[in-house]
């Protein structure tokens, strides 16, 4: 069989495509004798069409392995990363409306106040709003009320500035547990950090914490902080139990439901 009737079929979508003419190369105007060939269209066995998906596919596993790993590092870790989303909220009565209010979060005009005790899903709301930011490509920061002052402590002025600067122009800003470290620093720099927000009108603000504001007032000794939050939050309150300590109680539970059935309920 000569060259030119050659047909390869693409191992991946199964077409048949003939061999093609390569022309010879030219030297001065003029073709040099042997150069023209004639060649399979598939690389390793592949058409072109499919090659473009493949390769396509392969950035955009790239691209997702990148955005893993930016997301990871943003919440902190795998777990938070793995657990905290919408989706793997447990939604009851005492916390529906926080849900809502997190689900429908508008970044750019709305910002919001989750108060409540602990283990009843603050941070996880609070870090899928952040996620929700991040896969739309907004600027999300995340910050624990007890991490700010050593974030900020002990640089320069310039590089001090800066930080807040970032803080303040964030799309998205996450802070997590206000009122959990007390210090006069940490409290100057958080009263500068939302009177910045509302000054320049942003949205994108979530607030977490353990206190009402008039508790958080009244621990701060100070009402300048929950007086600058309610004016720019809506504040929505999570009651409910304790989740860790539920599950823990459930497994307790489980283990002494298995020793009084003995070995059956456990399929041994």
């Amino acid at each position: 069989m000569t060259a030119f009737l050659k047909i390869d079929d693409c191992r991946t979508c199964h077409r048949s495509l003939p061999w093609e003419w390569v022309p010879s190369a030219l030297l001065n105007g003029r073709q040099l004798t042997g150069t023209g060939v004639w060649r399979s269209q598939l690389s390793d066995g592949v058409c072109p069409d499919c090659w473009a998906e493949l390769e396509e596919r392969r950035r955009k596993e790239i691209r997702a392995l990148a955005v893993r790993k930016d997301l990871i590092q943003l919440v902190g870790g795998e777990k938070p990363y793995r657990e905290f989303t919408f989706d793997r909220y447990e939604v009851m009565t005492g916390n529906r409306m926080a849900y809502e209010r997190a689900r429908h979060f508008n970044a750019e005009a709305e910002n919001l106040y989750l108060s409540g005790p602990c283990g009843v899903g603050k941070t996880h709301l609070a870090f899928a709003i952040a996620r929700l930011g991040f896969e739309q490509a907004l600027s999300v920061m995340i910050v624990p009320a007890s991490q700010l002052s050593r974030r900020l402590r002990m640089k320069d002025p310039d590089k001090e500035q800066t930080a807040i600067d970032e803080l303040v122009r964030a799309n998205v800003l996450i802070l997590d547990d206000l009122g959990s470290a007390d210090t006069a620093f940490g409290r100057h720099m958080v009263q500068e950090i939302l009177d910045r927000r509302d000054f320049s009108d942003r949205g994108g603000l979530v607030v977490t914490g353990k206190y009402l504001l008039d508790e958080l007032a009244a621990k701060l000794g100070d009402d300048s902080i929950p007086s600058r939050v309610a004016g720019m939050c809506r504040c929505v309150e999570i009651r409910g139990e304790d989740y860790r300590l539920r599950q823990r109680n459930g497994q307790r539970g489980a283990r002494t439901s298995a020793l009084h059935h003995g070995p059956e309920t456990l399929g041994v």
